[in-house]
């Protein structure tokens, strides 16, 4: 048997592992499905070891096919890392990255210094996939993920603070005409609310202030797991909102929205960055994570 080409037979092997079947692997890396069948066949007798159990109904990775699929993933990334930095070059960065980010803040601020980044290096192409769920680096192959947190759970992923958000309690001119001001947070129960919440959340706005923590149970008009949904309710006077800055900067500078209970801090809405772990950095996502650090400062 001739020797197999092993870079291609790493792709075949976690495109099987990732799309379940010889069919999906071949449409995926554009091959026959015989080539990928093949290419199997060769790493299995490479390293003498059966990768899959395989039937007319089902495929199942055995022991050594896991084994072989997370050593496959390290061997890609670090060989697409050393070609990264073998091509690209100080005065004309190029290639793709792949970045997951916030929707909201996608949205509101992202695509601003996105703009920016592209305008300043026009040959790299960004592919951005906008969701407020948390997406597996690893396994989506994004070079980047940048997520929303007042704190993130440990992993195995390389993280970096970018910045720290606050929210603001906030409400129209004229829906604190006709309903008044709160003083304390406790007044909010009286109050139309805009919550921001999650399944299986609280419906709870927290509040600080000389390091006596309040919890102000709320039962909201309308609630929503993304707050910029709540912008242009606020706009219409229907409400008060607890949200984050990024959200409605513009509205606190015109005046259209009006900042309430000054005195009291909530927690801090945390920018991260996480990449998966690697020695090799391309030049193109570390340049756009300094260009984000800068923008954002």
């Amino acid at each position: 048997m001739s020797k197999i080409n092993q870079l291609e037979s790493l792709k075949v092997l976690k495109a099987v592992v990732e799309g379940g079947s010889f069919t999906a692997a071949a449409k995926r890396l554009n091959l026959t499905v015989a080539r990928v069948s093949k290419s199997v066949e060769r790493l299995e007798a490479e390293l003498n070891a059966k990768l899959f159990i395989r039937s007319t109904r089902h495929m199942q990775l055995t022991d050594s096919g896991e084994r072989t699929y997370h050593h496959a993933i390290k061997l890609l990334e670090q060989w697409r890392g050393l070609t990264d930095e073998l091509t690209e070059t100080l005065s004309e960065p190029k290639g793709s990255i792949r970045i997951s980010i916030p929707m909201s803040w996608g949205l509101c601020v992202f695509s601003k210094l996105l703009a920016r980044f592209m305008l300043e290096y026009p040959k790299i192409t960004i592919d951005v996939n906008m969701s407020d769920q948390y997406v597996n680096v690893i396994e989506g192959e994004y070079d980047l993920a940048l997520r929303l947190a007042r704190q993130l759970e440990d992993s195995s992923l390389l993280c970096k603070k970018l910045k720290a958000y606050q929210f603001i309690t906030c409400a129209s001119p004229d829906y604190l005409a006709k309903y008044g001001t709160p003083s304390t947070p406790e007044e909010l129960k009286n109050h139309a609310g805009l919550l921001y919440s999650q399944q299986g959340s609280k419906l709870k706005w927290q509040f600080i202030k000389d390091n006596k923590i309040t919890d102000v149970y709320i039962n909201p008009d309308l609630q929503s797991n993304n707050s910029a949904l709540f912008k242009e309710t606020l706009l219409a006077g229907r409400g008060i909102g607890l949200i984050p800055e990024f959200i409605i900067k513009e509205e606190l500078l015109s005046g259209k929205l009006q900042p309430i209970l000054s005195q009291y801090t909530n927690p801090s809405l945390n920018l991260y960055s996480l990449r998966a772990p690697s020695n090799m950095l391309p030049m193109r996502v570390r340049l756009l994570i300094e260009f984000i650090e800068k923008q954002l400062q």
